[in-house]
């Protein structure tokens, strides 16, 4: 509904002092005043509840996927199909927490859409940086709209369009490359390999076929044998490495009940950046890495179970949500299944909340069936608080221990990239 300004308002005060004077004065000009003075506003009101701008508006996003802790661009491209040209107005983005709405800002004229003299109405393009602090999908829109009367004494609001969501995924950091140190399941031999994809020892020379690009070309066995060669990776670029991500309610706020509705954990938000930053260094080390979120149903048809990319990485990550319906971790089969895709136990990493004790019982015989495990346990507790850590993690890691996992007690203080460096400086001692 239209709504009337502060001038409008003052306009009617005027009004009301006037008519209450003209009789006490006995002015009849002051009567006629006041009554200007009254239907201006009303006129300005009418004015104002009958105009219908006709505005569609398209809504993306640049970069279409954003970082969290990032600015994200949002280009709006407004257009006017009315037969009647619409005035300056003010226009805001809205958007759904923990996002924030645009500031407001003026929208120009725009123009009368003529269907005789063009197909579309001229595009006005707005922009706008949008902080995005979390990860997560989050919905942005509609686009308010504020237009008013020529005397500025009334205004009406009205959105335009439909909401649209963006990706934002999560806070990852490059982890601490070299050789690949980790112990193996029985928690004392230690291992070290760096799978290279392009390595002389890695690589097998087969001729060319219609098709191959050209910079798989393999020039020293091109030279030798006089017809092009390319390159084509053998079998030792089949690792594959596990990466289980703890995403059970219970995990992260079953001490905090206060929090329970909310689904919402700083220390599962530092779990989902880990997870997703080991995941991303494995791939860059040469790994075909699945990651699997607590339970994943694709550990019971291993036919439909295949390696994430680093797209698809960084997307789980954005999706991953705290849920209260979740199985105790299973993931031996996957682990299991990855031994017969790559001719190897695969390495494991988990990252853990409050683990119930059949997901104890499940890792620590995934342990037994993987090359090497690590796991980080995440808790509230600040070290600025010079509290212990609680109970629970502490015996959680010890009981990992035996099991053959190499465990660390971690905070959402902690960095990705500074606790990985000291764990793999732990184990290498």
């Amino acid at each position: 509904m239209p709504t009337l300004t502060l001038r409008g308002w003052g306009f009617l005060a005027v009004s009301v002092v006037l008519f209450v004077l003209a009789p006490m004065l006995g002015q009849r000009e002051i009567a006629f005043a006041a009554s200007a003075s009254l239907m201006l506003p009303l006129l300005s009101l009418v004015l104002v509840a009958a105009r219908r701008p006709k505005l569609t508006v398209v809504r993306r996003f640049s970069p279409e996927t954003a970082s969290a802790g990032t600015d994200c661009e949002v280009i709006l491209s407004v257009q006017n199909w009315g037969i009647a040209p619409t005035p300056a107005a003010l226009w805001y983005d809205d958007a759904v927490a923990p996002l924030h709405r645009s500031s407001v800002a003026t929208l120009p004229a725009l123009p009368s859409f003529r269907s005789l003299e063009t197909d579309r109405p001229r595009v006005t393009t707005l922009r706008y940086l949008i902080d995005t602090p979390r990860r997560g999908v989050h919905s942005v829109g509609p686009l308010w709209v504020r237009f008013g009367d020529p005397f500025g004494l009334a205004t009406r609001r009205f959105s335009v369009g439909g909401t649209d969501s963006v990706t934002v995924t999560p806070e990852v950091e490059t982890l601490s490359r070299g050789s690949f140190r980790l112990p193996s399941g029985d928690g004392q031999a230690m291992q070290s390999r760096r799978p290279s994809a392009s390595g002389e020892q890695d690589v097998i020379a087969r001729k060319y076929q219609t098709g191959d690009s050209i910079r798989r070309a393999h020039w020293p066995a091109t030279a030798r044998h006089s017809e092009l060669m390319v390159r084509q990776d053998d079998q030792h670029t089949d690792h594959e490495a596990v990466v289980v991500l703890d995403n059970r309610l219970d995990s992260f706020v079953h001490a905090r009940p206060g929090r329970a509705d909310e689904a919402q954990s700083d220390a599962f938000e530092w779990a989902v950046s880990m997870a997703v930053s080991i995941g991303l260094h494995l791939l860059h080390e040469g790994y075909r890495t699945v990651f699997v979120e607590s339970h994943d149903p694709r550990a019971a048809h291993s036919g439909e179970r295949a390696a994430d990319g680093p797209d698809e990485l960084l997307l789980r990550g954005a999706y991953a949500r705290l849920g209260s319906e979740h199985p105790p971790l299973a993931v031996r089969d996957i682990v299991a299944d990855a031994g017969r895709v790559s001719g190897e136990l695969p390495p494991l990493f988990a990252v853990l909340g409050d683990i119930d004790p059949q997901s104890l019982d499940a890792l620590s015989r995934a342990a037994t069936a993987s090359s090497s495990a690590l796991a980080f346990v995440v808790h509230d507790v600040q070290p600025a608080s010079e509290e212990p850590a609680p109970e629970w993690a502490r015996q959680l890691c010890d009981r990992l221990a035996q099991a053959g996992w190499a465990a660390r007690l971690v905070t959402p203080v902690d960095t990705p990239s500074s606790v990985w460096e000291s764990d793999t400086a732990r184990i290498a001692r």
